[in-house]
């Protein structure tokens, strides 16, 4: 009977490799559901879409695979992020790793800052509570943020603070383009939604607001419940305050050096 019990023993851990290197189709999320409920994930195979932000030092040979003489390692922040804000901005996740022999190493450090990439992984370890990636695969996406949209978002949002609702319209009208990321471009239209809601201007507002609403991935009932009073009741929306205050210095990004500028703050090298 004990040798039947070590025999299937070793025969469960030889079948290990052959259920390693076949996963399956790869479970559709987010790069922040991941983050949130990394156990759920465990040896999962996953897809999700995320900002790179830079090669990284990230390793732990002694509780999981990940070693620098086998794995690069590359920071990232989740493709919904709104990293326009300070918070999120700061909240740079670490823990991705390509191994040395993929064949698309080289691809890896020649990507740049904000741009887009669709990863396929595996959660190998949970770590103090944080996913593991070993990235299996990887593909550019279309579009992605640069310096010029995050600033005119992080300004825009800062004068709704303000309750500067006209110059947040100056402001965040400028940030819609070609190539913005559905997330930046749903996050512009509700706040322009908002801004507009605010000075009276019911019937535009409900537009941007519909627009953002059909962009959500998620039930937002912030956006719903602001979309209901802009059709039923918007006079209860109308801010009647003014407020003349200017963006200061110290309010300003500080990502604003990202691309180069001279005339800009110089930008503080992300760490983990």
């Amino acid at each position: 009977m004990r040798t039947a019990l070590i025999v299937s023993f070793l025969l469960g851990v030889q079948a290990l490799p052959a259920q390693d290197r076949d996963f399956g189709t790869p479970v559709a999320t987010t790069l922040a559901q991941v983050r949130a409920e990394p156990e759920a994930f465990k040896n999962v195979k996953i897809a999700f879409t995320v900002q790179f932000t830079s090669l990284g030092k990230i390793s732990n040979p002694f509780f999981t695979k990940f070693t620098p003489t086998d794995f690069a390692n590359f920071y990232a922040w989740a493709d919904e992020q709104p990293i326009w804000q300070e918070k999120a901005y700061n909240d740079v996740f670490g823990m991705l790793f390509l191994a040395k022999t993929h064949p698309k190493l080289e691809q890896l450090y020649t990507l740049r800052l904000y741009q887009r990439i669709n990863v396929i992984g595996i959660v190998r370890n949970t770590f103090q509570d944080s996913p593991w990636i070993e990235v299996s695969d990887f593909e550019l996406a279309d579009g992605q943020l640069d310096t010029a949209v995050i600033t005119h978002l992080y300004r825009g949002e800062k004068l709704m603070e303000q309750r500067a609702w006209q110059r947040a319209i100056a402001e965040l009208s400028l940030a819609p383009g070609a190539g913005v990321p559905q997330p930046a471009l749903r996050a512009t239209h509700k706040n322009l939604g908002i801004c507009l809601l605010r000075m009276g201007e019911a019937q535009s507002a409900i537009g941007y607001l519909e627009s953002a609403s059909q962009m959500s991935k998620t039930t937002d009932l912030e956006l719903e419940n602001l979309l209901a009073m802009a059709k039923s009741q918007p006079g209860q929306a109308i801010d009647r305050t003014v407020d003349s205050r200017g963006l200061k210095d110290s309010e300003r990004p500080m990502w604003e050096a990202f691309d180069g500028d001279k005339g800009r703050p110089a930008t503080t090298k992300l760490t983990r």
